[in-house]
């Protein structure tokens, strides 16, 4: 049983039986002022949908399906129906964490990455158990602590960051492949997060895990990333694997999406506009983030330094890392005091050894002279 007590929406009472027989009924408590013309005319006549509006569905529907590269041939097309509008990813999260798991359930998810999981989890009451990535020179899932993760009891889902943030590595097509095969074995439900995917620095990634239809599967995306502009609130959720799995999942979700409602007019209106400028939007980003990416490995290039460059595969940011000798908060408050520009270090991401992530986003000459400054305080606290 993959699902949580907590998403069960129970059994329809003997009025609500009633009402399906009738079909279409007056309420004598309606409290919706559109429906009595007193809600603002533009915004037409309040009908809740808690997928999210049709139209906007659709769009997205129409957009995901131009996306061909899967990393696996078991897939379903994307359908309005099997995709979920909300505020964000991180909402996302705690809806898929309310649907599988129960208070003390657990969900696997990737170490070093963005601590948001285990942020999300706690609030839901969730224990959040890590997996690793390891670095041997490039950045690769490591199984055996994935299948450790699996048997501990009352995990419900893993999750795969596609690629994963900071590290900017995407899960191989075989790494997938033996992951999703013990998943699909114990019922684990698999959570991707797709949200960097489209800023790839080549043109030869393992494919989108969005559509699998192998194993229960939610993929995770939005406005967010697409069209950088964290400030535009839409995301969404994408359910497939089998039609029973899913089935159930949709009235689960349902349940669950009917409670908060969180999609306004305003999202479901602005949609299918957007998703005609995130293309472009997407690919000037992309660019942007190669360039820096570029300028970045010219400032270690043939360079005696006591620093390196960990070059990401994807995302909007790259590692810096440096000896285990030089302290992280060290370097970071040195940032601060002597050139106000702060850091990330890596052990705010649980990375294996020491680092701080550089944003991959700014104009070249700004992550020029931000970089060399970097290099500066690692080569004088190095020194010392």
């Amino acid at each position: 049983m993959i699902f949580s007590k907590r998403s069960d929406p129970g059994q329809l009472n003997n009025i609500s039986l009633e009402e399906l027989k009738v079909g279409k009924v007056s309420q004598l408590n309606d409290s919706n002022p559109t429906h009595f013309g007193l809600g603002i005319k533009k915004f037409g006549e309040y009908d809740p949908d808690p997928k999210g509006g049709l139209t906007a569905r659709e769009a997205l529907a129409d957009f995901l399906s131009e996306r061909k590269d899967r990393i696996s041939p078991l897939l379903l097309p994307p359908s309005p129906e099997r995709l979920y509008l909300l505020s964000s990813t991180s909402q996302g999260y705690s809806w898929l964490m309310k649907l599988m798991c129960d208070p003390g359930d657990k969900i696997a998810y990737p170490s070093p990455g963005y601590p948001l999981i285990p942020s999300i989890a706690k609030i839901e009451g969730v224990e959040a158990v890590p997996y690793f990535l390891r670095f041997d020179g490039s950045w690769y899932i490591d199984l055996p602590s994935v299948e450790e993760a699996l048997l501990k009891e009352g995990v419900k889902a893993l999750v795969l960051i596609h690629p994963n943030n900071p590290t900017g590595s995407y899960v191989s097509k075989e790494e997938f492949e033996k992951i999703s095969a013990v998943c699909g074995e114990r019922d684990i439900a698999i959570i991707c997060d797709e949200v960097f995917y489209d800023y790839g620095f080549s043109s030869d990634l393992p494919g989108r895990i969005s559509g699998y239809a192998g194993a229960l599967t939610f993929a995770l995306d939005g406005f967010s990333k697409l069209l950088a502009s964290p400030q535009v609130k839409t995301a969404w959720i994408e359910v497939s694997g089998s039609e029973e799995e899913v089935a159930e999942a949709e009235e689960r979700l349902d349940f669950i999406a009917d409670s908060f409602l969180p999609n306004s007019w305003f999202q479901n209106e602005s949609t299918p506009g957007l998703l005609k400028e995130a293309p472009k939007k997407t690919e000037e980003v992309r660019a942007r983030a190669k360039k820096n990416l570029a300028v970045l490995k010219e400032a270690f290039f043939g360079k005696d330094l006591s620093s390196s460059l960990i070059d990401p595969q994807g995302g909007w940011s790259a590692l810096v890392r440096f000896a285990s000798t030089i302290d992280e908060d060290a370097l970071v408050t040195e940032l601060i005091k002597k050139y106000a520009l702060s850091a990330q270090p890596g052990y705010f991401f649980d990375t294996p050894f020491n680092c701080v992530a550089v944003s991959l986003l700014p104009p070249e000459n700004v992550t020029e002279s931000r970089i060399k400054v970097l290099i500066d305080a690692i080569e004088a606290l190095s020194r010392e």
